[in-house]
């Protein structure tokens, strides 16, 4: 009788989502983990490299599991907020999982978002295998993702500190009628002292003065 076949398993599943255990060893750019006597061979960006310990210390890694016909890959991260970013590098048309991680280790998580938020490529194309095209292509799609990222941050923390909320929303809608990014009304906004309970009107001269404008 022939004998069955394995089940084929498709790109991106989530097999393995966190990893903690013992550096086995370590490289410039991937980290051997030591979990229950079974090490995992772990590809990671520069700023989680620099917080890998030294051989036999403790790590904790946010994974993000990569399968691709017959291979399996993992990629590990220091923190949720740059796997949430390389996860949607990776759906950008031409970044692969090891150009997706060349632009994490271009720049610093917050550099990288500012860059895009601003439409700056700079900080992009610095990564191996990133041309113009492929920088565009991260711009344009991650942008609205970021934005709306960010509204959805600042303004519960704003409003929490303001009681009901209405002032800062009011100031954030007029910062972005302004033709301000809703990185930057997040600057903005965190200049005000809500506890204070100002005027929207002297919370938007705040929050201007904080970006330098009057």
């Amino acid at each position: 009788m022939p004998r069955a076949q394995p089940p084929v398993l498709k790109s991106r599943c989530t097999l393995i989502a966190h990893l903690t255990g013992k550096v086995q060893r370590a490289g410039a750019d991937f980290v051997v983990v030591d979990v229950g006597g079974v090490g995992y061979m772990v590809s990671v960006s520069t700023t989680t490299r620099q917080k890998v310990p030294a051989p036999g210390g403790q790590v904790d890694l946010d994974i993000h599991t990569h399968v691709r016909e017959d291979q399996l890959n993992l990629y590990g991260f220091a923190s949720v907020e740059e796997l949430d970013l390389f996860e949607m590098l990776i759906q950008v048309d031409g970044v692969g999982p090891k150009v997706g991680l060349n632009i994490l280790s271009a720049a610093s998580l917050e550099v990288l978002k500012r860059a895009i938020v601003s439409e700056d490529a700079t900080p992009i194309r610095r990564a191996s295998g990133v041309g113009p095209r492929t920088a565009a292509k991260v711009i344009i799609e991650l942008k609205p993702k970021l934005d709306a990222a960010g509204e959805l941050e600042v303004i519960p923390r704003a409003a929490a500190l303001a009681g009901d909320g209405a002032v800062p929303k009011a100031v954030e809608s007029a910062l972005r009628n302004l033709g301000f990014s809703s990185q930057e009304a997040r600057v903005g906004l965190e200049a005000v002292e809500w506890k204070s309970s100002p005027s929207t009107q002297e919370a938007l001269a705040t929050a201007l003065k904080a970006m330098g404008r009057k």
